[in-house]
């Protein structure tokens, strides 16, 4: 059995224009039929109950128009976020409170300048016009604002189809030889199965050095070394000039494995490794403040 339709209820007809648009459509018809001499409540009474108003409030439109010529409603301005208030934020590190100071201080040397908001409205205004990812930029570095970014997963592939290289810092101190040095550890991970196909730990910066002994490593499948690994289809890094120095290139040229250079700041296009540092990162970050010092 079918519902009734509201007019078969006795409600009325249910209103069709959104509440912006009803009025400016109504309007110019209600006073085209005014200046003919044409216009009767039975009129105003048609369009209140298609708009979903009292009468009341229709015969207020057309006064409106009338006195003014105003045949919709005017929007109340607000206090908008400019290029000036962004420089401001970025300036004070998001801080809207000493944004809003400082609007203050001009405007007491400068009384014929702009109006200077209320701090919920400029509040309100950052929240309205700049997006979480924006506001968490402006507030703790570019870093915190990608974070709020969305990308796109790539396609599942097969074993050994990319692999990700980098470096990371570790940060423990080691005796060597009588000197104390902090080790860095250079690895490559299979996108595919997230395996680490090769680490080289060194007491000093990156090099080549560093990266040819990760790639034999990650290359070779025998004893001591695999079971995983062998030849990558290709291998992306991030600008590293360790792994695109000429030797590790043609090394690897060698065995028709191209490495990919990547743009600068785009840790997202080699998501995979950049997850497993992210993860290494936390795990140190969770051990105790004192640092114990590693001896051979």
């Amino acid at each position: 059995m079918e519902r009734p339709l509201a007019e078969d209820a006795g409600k009325g007809p249910a209103a069709v224009f959104l509440p912006g648009t009803g009025r400016a459509a109504a309007m110019p018809r209600l006073v085209a039929l005014e200046e003919q001499g044409e216009l009767t409540s039975a009129h105003v009474r048609l369009v209140a109950q298609a708009l979903g108003k009292s009468e009341r409030t229709v015969w207020r439109w057309l006064a409106a128009a009338r006195k003014d010529q105003r045949l919709a409603r005017v929007e109340a301005s607000h206090f908008a976020v400019t290029a000036e208030i962004r420089r401001l934020l970025a300036l004070w590190g998001g801080n809207a409170s000493r944004v809003h100071a400082e609007l203050l201080e001009r405007a007491a040397k400068d009384p014929d300048g702009a109006v200077v908001p209320s701090l919920s409205t400029l509040h309100r205004a950052i929240r309205r016009d700049l997006s979480r990812g924006e506001r968490a930029g402006l507030k703790s570095g570019e870093a915190a604002r990608r974070a709020h970014d969305v990308f796109g997963q790539r396609p599942p592939t097969h074993r050994n189809a990319v692999w990700e290289g980098d470096h990371k810092h570790v940060p423990v101190e080691v005796d060597l030889e009588g000197e104390l040095a902090t080790p860095w550890v250079t690895w490559f991970i299979d996108c595919a199965t997230k395996v680490v196909t090769g680490v080289a730990v060194t007491a000093h910066a990156p090099s080549r050095d560093a990266v040819l002994a990760c790639l034999r490593i990650a290359v070779t499948r025998t004893e001591p070394f695999g079971p995983v690994g062998g030849l990558p289809g290709q291998i992306r890094v991030d600008r590293g000039k360790e792994f695109l120095c000429a030797t590790v290139t043609a090394a690897m040229g060698a065995f028709a494995v191209p490495v990919r250079d990547l743009p600068a700041y785009t840790p997202h296009l080699k998501g995979t490794i950049e997850a497993l540092t992210t993860r290494w990162r936390r795990c140190s970050s969770s051990r105790s403040p004192a640092t114990p010092t590693a001896r051979p």
